[in-house]
């Protein structure tokens, strides 16, 4: 929102000095700027001057909001010399400015000129805890030049830095943040805290109570002193025979109270009635009640709590109104006894104090630092509930996270001034909010003209990107051009051009571009070198947030926002990037409800699918541009796009039913077989899965599928529109398990000769030539080569092995594989070497020779020859019988009849008999031999 004209007082030109009537007449002479126009007063020193004879004072408008402000001294005499100092005064705040004058020689000291800022509070002191609510800190901010002194005060007594107590003045150019901050805090902290701030142009402070609930309230350990917690209250019967004195304390363990007059202790009895009651946990009223009251009871009065830690001191004063009958001062100061509450009717949040004061006191709510005034969406009321006693009450309707912050209610008469804090806070949304600028743009030039700065003020989260516009063109960063951005309090961005040195051709149009991921907004400012007054009004600001209302149960979507703005602003609706125009469906509106506030609406009527995305309200005037971005969601009755299909997955037994929905957001979705729901159990599954946005694919498994699984399938799907049904789709072939290859006729281990050819063979049970045959020797596939040729026709498997050699020999092994299974089968070739072969043919000959020879010999030769070796020649015979019952064993041999432990094995005892008979045959032949 914009800001208010009203302005601190700003010297634009300091005190100067000049003679008239012959050095017999002095004149002081300044200028500032004000608004409202300031009050003046001069000094000499520290002593206030006032209008006579020899002294005038005069304020001049020469300007709208600018001052001519003279001091006029006549017929001057010596004692007219010393320091002279003007100060300016408003609502707004408070300016100092001195000149000296002195008739002393030149060479002799002089007092020191003092310019400056007497201190003002900008913010007033809040209280936010940490820790939860262990540690409390008071903080407030300060204007003042040169820098003051802070102090803090509780209860009167002097805050000093502590263990427990930290004081940091921070300062920021003529800013000053001034904090207190209290660790581990008890309930004897409660009570009046005051904090002031002092320099050599002045002094201020400012005051703030600390009260605690009952049910909050930190307790030391050990226990808690008195502590009065509130201002003593004075109660007058209606005879005015009776005085009541009531005081709030609290204290673990409960505390004993005397009362004083004066120095004296006070009885109890007869005159003097004295009460101690419990008003919440650890909370006490005192009460002295004074009856037939006579003039001799006025006076100074104490009350004195005391328990084993400590004691704790009220003091109340009695005094009555001059008259024949006793009556204290009619007035009451105000007081809230009670701390104010928050609760919320509908769309109707209701902030309440109770408040106790005589007379009515002025009654002034803020936001912050800002005063709140009546409106349609903001009300304030008073109630009396009792006699001097009120119910005060502020009323926001359809409250927006804007709307949060620290309130304070101000009571304030003739007899004093109180107030109230609420802390008013929203669940802040993690995402964040639009930036939007909270306070006119400014130009400010120096008092030379040698620098320019622009300024603005914007509220964004996240941290928005600046951007600064000259005309069309971007404004970068140069030596003639600084820019910066500053965090100048939560989620509050301080945005600045400075200028140097300006010149003719830098005047021109401004704008402040400032963005992040929620929207953006502008603030546009007019440079003229010649300083031609500033446009009055105010760019765009949102006073109620963009908003979208469903009415009519969603057949009219209403899009809203209300903002304030001077001149009345341009407003332009987009959908997506176009342009929104008004039509049957869509009317737009922008009406002023008070002056510079604008409500804009934009009605749309049946809604639908396609008017769903993000509809953009581009408002711009003269001094500025914003935008709100809004998203609608338009849910629409789910449509499904076609009838189910059936997909069957034939390896695992399972069949899917899937369907396509139409919809904005999931629907809920429910299949029925015939005309019951198909629940999910461990065969049925039920899957929703996005396609792409507002679409989905619905999709029903069945696992394990079996005869009582066919029959006719549906799919009703539902949202908080309506609901489809799709169309019927039927289960009637259930996929059965495929065959898996079988083999019937295995591969037959092999001898052949080298350079022979040798040929595998294997047949399968049923003919299917989509069957994988893969084959192996050893663990190295074959391929189709000049030695390896292979074939298939659907159920015979060969492989022809040409011209055998003796690297050909080994294992072989066929695979026959499908998706759904495979089986295999191996054997052995086995390649015979040629010399082998005529070794065993030649063997052969010479037995047959020996054989001979032998019937020729004598009987006896025979004989002896028969003893030589009749067990060699049974053995040799043995050992050739065994090998050749094992090669033919071996050809005879199947892999498929056997396991590959028992074909190695055989194979093994083959080489090692073979080993041993050739060795035999040798010896034999040796021996043959000698004995021929």
């Amino acid at each position: 929102m914009g800001v208010a004209d009203d302005f601190a007082p700003s010297f634009t030109q300091k005190p100067q000095l000049r003679q008239e009537d012959d050095g017999n007449k002095l004149i002081f002479e300044c200028q500032l700027v004000s608004a409202p126009k300031p009050e003046i007063a001069w000094f000499r020193g520290e002593i206030q001057l006032a209008e006579d004879d020899r002294t005038s004072f005069k304020i001049q408008s020469i300007d709208t909001n600018s001052f001519l402000v003279v001091l006029e001294l006549d017929d001057v005499i010596e004692t007219d010399a010393g320091l002279y100092k003007v100060k300016a005064k408003n609502k707004m705040g408070e300016v100092a400015a001195s000149i000296n004058l002195n008739f002393s020689p030149v060479d002799e000291p002089r007092e020191k000129q003092i310019d400056g800022i007497a201190p003002t509070f900008a913010k007033k002191p809040a209280i936010r805890q940490e820790d939860d609510g262990k540690q409390l800190v008071f903080e407030c901010r300060i204007t003042a030049d040169p820098t003051p002194k802070v102090s803090w005060f509780h209860d009167g007594d002097l805050v000093m830095d502590s263990p427990r107590h930290k004081l940091t003045v921070d300062k920021d150019g003529h800013s000053y943040f001034a904090s207190l901050e209290i660790k581990n805090v008890t309930v004897e902290d409660a009570g009046k805290y005051k904090v002031t701030a002092k320099n050599e142009l002045g002094e201020s402070n400012a005051t703030i109570s600390l009260n605690f609930d009952s049910d909050e309230a930190p307790v030391p350990d050990d226990g808690v002193k008195p502590t009065f917690t509130e201002r003593p209250v004075i109660r007058q019967s209606d005879d005015g025979n009776t005085i009541t004195f009531e005081c709030r304390l609290a204290g673990d363990p409960k505390p004993s109270v005397k009362w004083y007059h004066g120095s004296d202790e006070l009885s109890e009895g007869g005159k003097y009635e004295m009460f101690m009651e419990l008003d919440q946990k650890l909370y006490h009223l005192a009460r002295l009640q004074i009856n037939n009251v006579a003039k001799i009871d006025s006076g100074e009065y104490k009350a004195i709590a005391k328990n084993k830690h400590g004691q704790g001191v009220s003091t109340i004063n009695l005094n009555f109104e001059g008259g024949d009958k006793l009556k204290i001062p009619d007035g009451k100061p105000p007081r809230f006894p009670k701390k104010p509450t928050i609760r919320q009717e509908g769309d109707v949040l209701i902030m309440e104090c109770i408040l106790e004061a005589h007379p009515v006191p002025e009654i002034t709510w803020y936001q912050g630092m800002k005063p709140i005034t009546d409106t349609k969406r903001i009300k304030m009321s008073r109630k009396s509930t009792g006699k001097d006693t009120y119910l005060l009450t502020l009323e926001i309707s359809n409250p927006t996270k804007g709307d949060g912050g620290n309130y304070c209610c101000n009571a304030f008469n003739n007899y004093g001034e109180s107030n109230a804090n609420i802390s008013l806070n929203f669940q802040e949304d993690p995402a964040g909010f639009a930036p939007s600028f909270i306070e006119k743009p400014r130009i400010i030039p120096n008092e030379t003209g040698t620098l320019i700065t622009m300024k603005c003020k914007c509220r964004a989260k996240p941290q928005p990107n600046v951007i600064w516009f000259r005309s069309t063109n971007i404004v970068e960063k140069s030596a003639k051009i600084s820019l910066d951005c500053q965090n100048i309090d939560e989620d509050i961005y301080e945005l600045t051009l400075e200028l140097k040195n300006p010149s003719g051709p830098d005047g021109g149009a401004y704008r402040c571009h400032v963005r992040n991921e929620f929207g953006e907004s502008n603030a546009n400012l007019n440079l003229n070198i010649e300083a031609e007054p500033e446009v009055d009004g105010d760019g765009p600001t949102f006073v109620e947030k963009p908003r979208i209302q469903s009415h009519d149960k969603g057949k009219i979507v209403v899009m809203d926002c209300k903002v304030k703005a001077k001149p009345k602003p341009n407003i332009v609706w987009t959908h997506a990037g176009t342009v929104v125009k008004e039509s049957s469906k869509i009317s737009l509106s922008i009406v002023e409800e008070e002056a510079d506030i604008y409500y804009i609406k934009l009605i749309l009527n049946d809604p639908g699918a396609d008017d769903s995305g993000l509809y953009k309200c581009n408002i711009q005037n003269s001094l500025g541009e914003l935008n709100a971005n809004l998203t609608l969601n338009v849910e629409i009755i789910p449509v499904i796009k076609e009838k189910p299909k059936v997909i069957k997955i034939v390896k695992k037994k399972t069949v899917i039913v899937e369907c396509t929905v139409l919809s904005k957001f999931q629907p809920e979705c429910t299949w029925f077989k015939e005309s019951e729901v198909v629940t999910e159990d461990d065969r049925h599954r039920l899957h929703v899965e996005k396609i792409k946005e507002g679409e989905f694919a619905v999709k029903l498994e069945i696992e394990q599928i079996s005869q009582a699984d066919r029959g006719k399938y549906k799919l009703v799907a539902r949202n908080e529109k309506g609901e489809a049904t799709s169309q019927i789709v039927e289960i009637q072939e259930i996929p059965e398990e495929p065959d898996t290859p079988k083999i019937v006729s295995a591969l037959k281990s092999i001898t052949v000769e080298e350079g022979k050819t040798a040929e595998f063979v294997s047949i399968l049970q049923k003919s299917d030539k989509k069957i994988k045959v893969t084959w192996y020797k050893d663990s190295t596939v074959i391929k189709n080569s000049e030695t390896y040729s292979t074939s298939f026709d659907g159920k015979e498997a060969r492989l022809l092995i040409s011209s055998a050699k003796q690297e050909s020999a080994g294992r072989y092994k066929i695979v026959f594989s499908t998706e759904h299974g495979k089986d295999e089968s191996a054997a052995e070739l086995i390649v015979e070497d040629q010399k082998e072969t005529i070794m065993d043919s030649e063997e052969t000959s010479t037995i047959e020779k020996k054989k001979a020879i032998k019937r020729k010999e004598p009987e006896d030769k025979r004989s002896e020859s028969r003893e030589m070796t009749p067990e060699k020649k049974i053995s040799r015979k043995q050992s050739i019988n065994r090998i050749e019952e094992l090669k033919s064993e071996s050809r005879r041999s199947s892999v498929s009849s056997r396991t590959e432990e028992t074909v190695y094995y055989y194979y093994r005892q083959y080489k090692f008999l073979y080993a041993r008979m050739e060795l035999k045959r040798h010896k034999e032949k040796f021996l043959f031999n000698r004995y021929v």
